[in-house]
């Protein structure tokens, strides 16, 4: 955690290595430096330092790959994590489309069956009129269901290229696979699953400012 301001820096440095056992030597500090406070403002300020870098440290990262099944490796398989987060999915799904697939009709009606049940859906996707298998999506689109098509831009080379699924604000998989068989079985593919709602708050605002800002239009 930095603040640009080396004393500011080195105070918060001192707090997160006090944050066991030595709270008052930390609160101490924190009036030293501010003098106008009163104990339970130093306090408050200290439980907001601690509970911010808590915060920040509560990310769990995971290897997720795609790989031939004669390998041994420590990883998750792509398609056991894609189909776990979809089906695990409890209040908001968060998914990208650059490549879709009849091999991913399953899940098409999972996340159907999840949106009419209120389960909120966002669905990004690159060139629409490209892909097989979202005539079924876009016949269930609504209140809870809600498909984003980039159609592409000036640069005809131009792509929504991304590959992310984001559920419940809290796990967003980043992957080079796409919904596809060989995304998900055939290819030799590379991912992290993270876990924390930090990161999967920024993913969610990077495609919100996607549709703000008119790069993608709702179908």
């Amino acid at each position: 955690m930095s603040t640009g301001n080396v004393n500011l820096d080195i105070l918060l440095g001192q707090i997160e290595a006090d944050r066991i056992g030595n709270t008052k030597q930390s609160i101490a500090q924190i009036m030293n430096r501010y003098p106008s406070l009163s104990q339970e403002q130093a306090e408050e300020i200290y439980q907001l330092v601690t509970a911010a870098s808590a915060e920040e440290k509560a990310i769990t990262a995971t290897l997720v790959a795609t790989v031939p099944p004669s390998f041994s490796v420590r990883a998750k398989s792509t398609k056991n994590t894609v189909e776990g987060m979809i089906r695990g999915a409890k209040r908001y799904v968060l998914i990208t489309g650059y490549s879709l697939s009849g091999y991913f009709a399953d899940l098409v009606d999972v996340l159907i069956e999840k949106s009419q049940k209120g389960i909120y859906v966002k669905f990004f996707v690159n060139n629409i009129e490209n892909q097989k298998g979202f005539d079924k999506l876009c016949r269930y689109k609504g209140r809870f269901l809600h498909i984003y098509n980039f159609a592409g831009s000036k640069d005809s080379m131009a792509a929504l290229h991304a590959k992310v699924i984001s559920v419940d604000e809290q796990q967003t998989l980043i992957t080079s696979a796409n919904l596809s068989y060989h995304g998900q079985e055939g290819n030799i593919e590379l991912g992290t699953l993270v876990d924390s709602k930090k990161i999967a708050r920024q993913v969610d605002d990077v495609f919100t400012h996607l549709i703000f800002n008119k790069i993608v239009q709702e179908i």
